[in-house]
């Protein structure tokens, strides 16, 4: 029961970095059965690379102590410590360290290696592993899930992605643009067609950016790319455009072809594009082809 209070106290501190927008971690130090140092991750936070929970905590109990020798101490701590904090735990002199949940990428108490089966420190804590493995656990989970919610998701579009990838480039297009829709949606706007793939971008669920390509001999053309108002500059269009390039390269193209607005030509040239040819008429708007060699990673 003493191990799971002050864990408690721990994932506390843990839940102050996920407000914060941390990975959430938490630590306490506890000596003498009280509290007396608190930690919770905060590299993000504060652009520190020494920033983890375990450190700020061991930091906060230094000065309580008015001494770095943390000898008596028991760490609680809501991850399995990476291998800088086992290292300043080590150089610490800490009694006892207590962990939540295991760190398969970077844990240094049994999951990548055990920093306490190498010999010739001149000290080794005492750990305990696993304690309220579950709750902790569950909150980096949860913490990462939302993290990719609200990551910019690109990808293929399916029947029940279609209303939503055709919505965007209407708003761009046709809204914001004058195009009729008649230009607009055309022959290509088919799932059921083999020599087109359309794309979407989706963020939190939403459809905030469109695109599609059309293959055609060695090459790929690429069209229709939109971005909405309130998504631009946010690297949303570029994100369609990796999406593309890798598809193309994947399968065989060599080449990447488009008809650029005038004033999209620099974002394109940015992706390693080059422009050719005359001045062009597309519904209304002046465009230029542009094109790029795919190059074999």
């Amino acid at each position: 029961m003493k191990h799971e209070y002050y864990m408690l106290k721990a994932i506390e501190q843990a839940k102050i970095a996920y407000e914060n927008g941390d990975v959430p971690v938490g630590a306490v130090v506890v000596y003498e059965e009280k509290i007396i140092g608190i930690g919770y991750n905060q590299r993000e936070i504060s652009n520190s690379v020494d920033s983890h929970a375990e450190i700020v905590a061991m930091n906060d109990a230094a000065k309580h102590l008015n001494t770095w020798n943390l000898e008596g101490c028991t760490l609680y701590v809501t991850l399995e410590p990476c291998p800088m904090c086992a290292g300043a735990i080590m150089q610490s002199h800490l009694d006892t360290v207590v962990f939540g949940a295991y760190e398969p990428k970077s844990g240094s108490y049994g999951s990548v290696f055990d920093l306490n089966d190498i010999k010739g420190f001149n000290h080794y804590p005492n750990v305990v592993k696993g304690v309220l493995e579950m709750e902790n656990k569950e909150l980096i989970q949860i913490f990462f899930k939302e993290r990719r919610e609200e990551e910019i998701a690109v990808k293929r579009v399916n029947s029940d992605l279609w209303e939503q990838y055709l919505a965007v480039r209407t708003k761009v297009f046709v809204e914001e643009q004058n195009v009729s829709i008649e230009e607009e949606i055309d022959e290509y706007d088919s799932l059921e067609r083999d020599d087109v793939r359309h794309v979407v971008a989706m963020y939190k669920g939403k459809a905030v950016g469109a695109s599609r390509y059309i293959m055609d001999g060695d090459s790929v053309k690429v069209g229709r790319v939109a971005v909405l108002k309130e998504f631009r500059g946010k690297s949303v269009g570029s994100k369609m455009m990796r999406y593309i390039e890798r598809q193309a390269e994947n399968t065989g193209y060599k080449y990447l072809k488009l008809g650029a607005q005038l004033q999209a030509i620099p974002f394109y040239e940015k992706s390693g594009y080059k422009s050719y040819g005359p001045v062009f008429d597309d519904a209304g708007i002046d465009h230029k082809m542009m094109k790029k060699e795919i190059k074999k990673r």
